[in-house]
């Protein structure tokens, strides 16, 4: 009888944790983000001989949203490693160099991206040192790249996949 009632009790616990955090997503306080993809795609061109180099971070707390919303990308660059440092429980950051003609779909993030209450893109290239995007909005962005600027689109342009040459 013991035994039934605790198997009883622990399956009131375990359904009453889903139940909150199912609960918990409509809530006022909670504050996801949409982002379920993010594509990088680095156009071909004469003046585009190099690399760039794109970090996507979700952040989780916020704090650190108001901080990164007023941070440039050079900036973010600078002192990356110091963000990292005070702030880096409460975010991920994903490193990425993309070299002309190629592109790629980033679609595995961590577990709980989806709770970031913040999810920015920092560029870094020379002819456009402080290239940055807000992407929390936006469900499945692609983020293109010539030599003057970069320019954030919501589907994959020019049928980009990944790593295509």
């Amino acid at each position: 009888m013991k035994n039934l009632f605790l198997a009883a009790l622990t399956l009131v616990f375990v359904s009453a944790c889903s139940t909150v955090e199912m609960v918990n997503e409509y809530m006022p306080w909670y504050s996801g983000n949409s982002v379920e993809s993010v594509g990088l795609k680095v156009n071909t061109g004469t003046a585009m001989n190099y690399a760039v180099s794109v970090d996507i971070v979700f952040a989780y707390d916020e704090n650190l949203v108001t901080l990164l919303t007023s941070t440039s990308s050079d900036q973010w660059f600078k002192e990356r490693q110091g963000y990292i440092a005070s702030y880096g429980v409460n975010m991920d950051v994903i490193q990425r160099q993309i070299v002309p003609g190629y592109s790629e779909l980033l679609d595995n993030f961590s577990e709980r991206s989806a709770l970031a209450k913040g999810v920015f893109a920092f560029a870094y290239y020379p002819n456009n040192p402080n290239a940055k995007a807000v992407l929390t909005e936006v469900a499945t962005p692609w983020l293109v790249f010539d030599a003057a600027q970069m320019t954030m689109v919501s589907a994959a342009p020019g049928g980009a996949t990944e790593d295509q040459e």
